[in-house]
Order: C-alpha cells, then sequence, then structure tokens
C-alpha cells in the first residue's frame, strides 16, 4: 500500500533539517514509536505500539535510514513483527523538504506490506484516516520541539534560512539514550475519531457560513 503525506512546519529548511536527523528526537515525535537502543551509523532498533479497538500489538524490528544533506531528503528501509498477532510489516518511508511561504514543506511517501491477522487492518479510508492524523500529530510535536530547540539569543529565524548562514543554527543536543520500559501505544481508533470530529465541526462552521450568505 501507498500513502502519501504533506505538512508544514513553520520554520526555515535551515532550522528544520537538522532535526530530521537527529534520530532519537525524531521518534520521539511519533506517537507510539520508540527505540529499543542506540541509532548507529543509520541502524534504528524500532519498536512501534498500536492499540486497535481491543487489538493491541507491539511492532519490534528495526531499519536503516539514509539522508541527502544536498536535497534535504531521506530514506528510511525496515521491517518488525509483532508476535502477540503473528503480524509482519515491512516498508520503506521516504521525506523531503522544501522551501515554503510558511517555513518547511514536507512530502512524505510510505510503502509497505502487512501480513497475519492484523492485515485486515491494512486496507481502506480507515488507514488514511490514521495516517492524516498520525502526520497531524508528528508535525505538531516536531514543531514544539523546533520552538524548544531554538537558542534564545538567536536574533531570526529568518536570517538564518539564508543560504550564507546555515550554521547559525544549531539543534539541541541530544540526550544519552535511554531505552522505555513501558512505551506509550498509540491509540489509533481515538486519533481517527479525533481528527473525524474536528472535520466535523469545520463542516458545520463551513456550511453555516454558507447559509449566512
Amino acid at each position: 500500500m501507498r500513502l502519501e503525506q504533506r505538512f508544514t512546519l513553520p520554520h526555515p529548511p535551515v532550522a528544520a533539517w537538522p532535526m530530521f536527523k537527529n534520530i532519537e528526537l525524531l521518534v520521539g515525535c511519533l506517537p507510539g514509536a520508540s527505540l529499543t537502543g542506540p541509532a548507529v551509523d543509520g541502524d534504528v532498533p524500532l519498536r512501534f505500539d498500536v492499540k486497535l479497538g481491543p487489538i493491541a500489538a507491539g511492532f519490534i524490528g528495526e531499519g536503516q535510514v539514509s539522508f541527502d544533506d544536498a536535497g534535504q531528503a531521506g530514506r528510511f528501509v525496515g521491517q518488525a513483527t509483532d508476535k502477540r498477532t503473528n503480524s509482519r510489516v515491512k516498508g520503506s518511508a521516504a521525506f523531503a523538504l522544501q522551501p515554503d511561504a510558511a517555513g518547511t514543506r514536507v512530502d512524505v511517501t510510505v510503502e509497505y506490506a502487512l501480513t497475519g491477522s492484523l492485515a485486515q487492518f491494512s486496507r481502506g479510508a480507515i488507514v488514511r484516516e490514521l495516517a492524516s492524523a498520525l502526520t497531524a500529530q508528528f508535525a505538531a510535536n516536531l514543531s514544539d520541539r523546533l520552538r524548544t530547540a531554538i537558542a534564545p539569543g538567536h536574533a531570526s529565524l529568518a536570517a538564518a534560512s539564508t543560504p550564507a548562514s546555515p550554521s547559525t543554527f544549531t539543534p539541541a543536543s541530544a540526550s544519552p539514550f535511554q531505552p522505555s520500559s513501558a512505551p506509550q501505544a498509540l491509540d489509533g481508533w481515538s486519533l481517527v475519531k479525533q481528527m473525524l470530529r474536528q472535520r466535523w465541526v469545520r463542516w458545520r462552521i463551513a456550511l453555516a457560513a454558507a447559509w449566512r450568505r
């Protein structure tokens, strides 16, 4: 299955790109994801916990991440297995950063295959809704981390966005790796329902505005 997502960060690429190369920070921004060990030389030992109603799964696996500094793009390829449901997932995620009037546009393309008892949840609109909700939460978390990583003495993000001054931004250094004994699982249904409620509210507001015209 192929999923394409896009989101915008209110920060220039020169500020956003170093954060994408900080694997521990990036994984910490993704709900349900955690590292099972330090990421070394692009090797990422990963765990992803998710709840779908009464079903709980903990996918444990590994992957390899690569970066293109010149193009400000990257790619992750990996696979993981959940022993409780005898399910297996493998796939890839490619991302690219582009300058945007609002800051940085991030384009993400995910391709994956899910086998086993959980494969029934890998098709249909519910997966796309979950992907959209997960992307929105990841973008919000990453934006928050970007705000706290920017040094208080930094004069202007606009100044840092010029090609001549890429070194004026220094992201906060990552803390030593500490494995999580109880990773917070992603509540898939709750996330999707939250997004659907938000869409329903926006639709009602738009409908009310149309009636007043």
